[in-house]
Order: structure tokens, then C-alpha cells, then sequence
């Protein structure tokens, strides 16, 4: 029969042998789970939010036939229109600047004046969940005569 021997354990030593290991394999799962999130929110970072405070549509149906601006109709101007709104922490459009023109005033003008006044969006969120201001980039607005 062997004589069972007591071993003398460092104590410095973080793993002990009157412990359970499965303990250790917790304890590692959870922070190997902790830095991955961490390591997620930095990838992802702001574009998270950006998700969140999208609008619940697409943009271009804040638009009518009845828009069509009538200096428009009455030239037969038509074109493609794009803009970057400023929205404010409340989720209203603060500011609207073409970033692509139709060619036509008119027509670039009307599409911020009604964006301006319909679009709203849920407010952008810092860190901490604040609201705050950012910017949107709408799909193109399309003017087109129908015939």
C-alpha cells in the first residue's frame, strides 16, 4: 500500500490543489467573455449607436408629388439630390447642406426645406447615454417628372 505523501505547496502559487479546478475554468471563461466585449465595443465604437438613433424609416418617403417645387415643374427641372443633416441632441434637423446637386435650386432648396421640417430621428448617445448632436447622410432624393 502506498503511503501517501503530503506534498508542500508554494504559496505563492495561484493554483492550489485543495481547490477545485473547475473554479479556475469559471473564473477564466468569464474574463476571456469580459475582453472580448471590451474588445467588441472598441471595433464596433460609435457606428452601435449610430444604429440606434437611425430613423424608423427611409427618408425619401417624407416626400410627395405635392412637393414638387412649381418653378421646377414649370422649367421641367429634374435630378438627384443627397444632403447631410445636422440633427441636435433632441433629434430635430438643425442644419441641411447639399452634398449633391440636382443642378437646380429649386430643387436642391426643396429637399432641405422638407427635411428640415419632417424629418425627425432618435438622438444620438454618448457613452454615457446622453443625448447629443451628430450628422446624417440621407439616401438621394430623386426629382422626376412623370409623364
Amino acid at each position: 500500500m502506498r503511503d501517501k505523501v503530503k506534498q508542500k505547496f508554494d504559496p505563492r502559487s495561484p493554483v492550489q490543489h485543495d481547490r477545485n479546478p473547475a473554479l479556475y475554468f469559471i473564473l477564466a471563461l468569464i474574463a476571456a467573455i469580459a475582453i472580448w466585449t471590451i474588445q467588441q465595443r472598441a471595433i464596433e465604437g460609435p457606428s452601435l449607436e449610430r444604429e440606434q438613433r437611425s430613423t424608423r424609416g427611409d427618408l425619401r418617403t417624407l416626400f410627395s408629388t405635392d412637393d414638387y417645387p412649381v418653378t421646377a415643374l414649370q422649367n421641367g427641372e429634374e435630378g438627384t439630390v443627397q444632403a447631410r443633416l445636422e440633427v441636435d441632441a433632441s433629434g430635430r434637423v438643425s442644419g441641411c447642406s447639399i452634398i449633391r446637386s440636382s443642378g437646380h435650386a429649386s430643387l436642391d432648396d426643396a429637399t432641405c426645406n422638407i427635411l428640415r421640417k419632417r424629418a425627425r430621428f432618435s438622438p444620438a448617445r454618448d457613452a454615457n447615454g446622453h443625448a447629443v448632436s451628430d450628422s446624417v447622410v440621407t439616401p438621394a432624393v430623386v426629382w422626376r417628372l412623370e409623364e
